[in-house]
């Protein structure tokens, strides 16, 4: 007691400071300053990270799903679907390979240049769509696979779906051997288990159920083509489109006697990232202009997914714009090739080159975009591993080499062909999906795959 009074005496607090005039020192603001800045700049580092955390993720979670969604997709068509529904178009009298005008990128992709099928064969067809109405849009987004309800429509026959509809012949085949003259307007089906369509009226039953007996009306609504599968719901309100995560459309031909379905996955989000309620319908704002010659829009007269780009000049003079382009030279190095072009590498797809790269506002250049899908005509699937989104960009490479495929009659082409590899080795259209439509929604491909149906 007396040492800690001494102490005290002497001016000292019990902690060993004085207690006359001695203030402890604290932070200036620039130190305060320069400590928030240092902060700043690393949490803004770790924030930076995330946008792409989460980009990486969605991919990732595309590259797992997609394919799930592929076999979901594939088992779905087959449970309504199986190969004796389909026909060929020599079954209604017409000749195997349909002449000028033909469908684009089927029977005769580019004028004057037949790919030689199989008898009884086709080439790659798109399912005719329905697409409702503003009063009833039950049936919208729906995909028709035979077209069975533009027939009714345009023959005249009741009751016929409501709404306009798409169909990849929207200006039908007449059956050559039918006293009525009926016509072909999509996919050939197999007339001998559809007859409805192929009789003459007097013969056609009156019943509504009996003739859905004989006609090839089989279709699969939106809901069933989305995952997780949404449920529609019917009533006094219009159909509500699921809010799903994917999406899938498809296409078939019929390649040495044997039917082939192709299937293309999709993620439709709004332009914030968010998924949002999705239906198919064309697209009304890009149509016509614009558009390489001989390619489809999305109409009321064109099913709008996939959509169809045509490669430009294939197997002809020295190959300069064919895919694969494996020896020309004419592709410099100066827009980005290889100094030997190879065959993961598209010509005229190179830096400044704008032959095959429209306005801004077209889908048409979507089949450039990085990590699109293909499937070509001889039903290889490709993905773009370098892709551009304007001409400064290039050239477009894929992920793996284009095959070149041997001279066979059931790859497509004859097996006594000029050339290297025939003239149709290589690849004369691709189909597509648009990664943009007409009201705001951004798709992305996910996943295409073909398989035997």
């Amino acid at each position: 007691m007396h040492e800690v009074a001494s102490r005290k005496a002497r001016g000292f607090s019990a902690r060993g400071f004085s207690a006359r005039g001695f203030s402890a020192r604290g932070f200036s603001l620039v130190e305060m300053l320069l400590a928030v800045f240092i902060l700043g700049v690393g949490v803004i580092s770790i924030a930076a990270l995330f946008p792409a955390g989460i980009v990486l993720q969605r991919q990732a979670t595309d590259d797992i799903i997609g394919p799930l969604v592929a076999k979901n997709a594939f088992a779905t068509i087959r449970s309504k679907l199986s190969p004796s529904d389909f026909g060929g178009f020599n079954d209604f009298g017409l000749p195997t390979q349909y002449q000028n005008p033909g469908v684009a990128g089927t029977i005769r992709p580019v004028g004057g240049s037949d790919i030689g099928q199989v008898s009884g064969d086709w080439g790659w067809m798109r399912p005719g769509f329905l697409f409702g109405t503003a009063a009833d849009a039950s049936n919208a987004g729906t995909i028709d696979i035979f077209s069975a309800g533009f027939t009714r429509q345009a023959r005249g026959i009741a009751p016929a779906p409501a709404g306009p509809k798409a169909t990849e012949i929207a200006d039908g085949l007449e059956f050559a051997t039918n006293p009525e003259s009926l016509t072909l307007f999509g996919i050939p089906y197999n007339p001998r288990k559809y007859p409805l369509f192929t009789l003459a009226s007097a013969d056609r039953p009156s019943d509504p159920l009996l003739q859905q007996l004989q006609e090839p009306a089989i279709t699969f609504t939106q809901a069933e083509r989305s995952y997780p599968q949404g449920l529609p719901k019917y009533g006094a309100t219009q159909q509500v489109a699921p809010n799903s995560s994917y999406y899938w459309d498809c296409m078939f031909r019929r390649n040495g006697g044997k039917v082939q379905v192709a299937v293309f996955i999709y993620r439709v989000t709004a332009p914030g990232g968010e998924n949002r309620p999705y239906t198919v319908r064309a697209n009304t704002t890009n149509t016509g202009s614009g558009a390489p010659g001989g390619a489809f829009d999305g109409s009321n007269t064109t099913p709008p997914i996939p959509a169809l780009y045509l490669a430009p000049n294939f197997g002809t003079g020295t190959l300069a714009t064919s895919w694969p382009n494996r020896t020309n030279t004419a592709n410099s190095t100066a827009q980005g090739y290889s100094a030997q072009p190879t065959a993961d590498e598209i010509p005229g797809t190179g830096i400044n080159a704008a032959a095959s790269f429209g306005s801004p506002e077209q889908v048409w250049d979507d089949w450039q975009a990085p990590a699109s899908w293909w499937v070509d005509n001889h039903g290889s699937t490709h993905r773009v591993l370098i892709g551009r989104n304007n001409i400064a960009q290039g050239p477009v490479k894929l992920q793996r080499a284009i095959p070149s495929l041997p001279r066979s009659p059931v790859n497509g082409y004859s097996p006594t062909g000029t050339g290297a590899n025939g003239p149709n080795a290589f690849i004369s259209g691709i189909w597509f999906v648009p990664r943009r439509d007409d009201r705001g929604n951004v798709i992305t491909p996910v996943f295409a795959a073909v398989e035997e149906l």
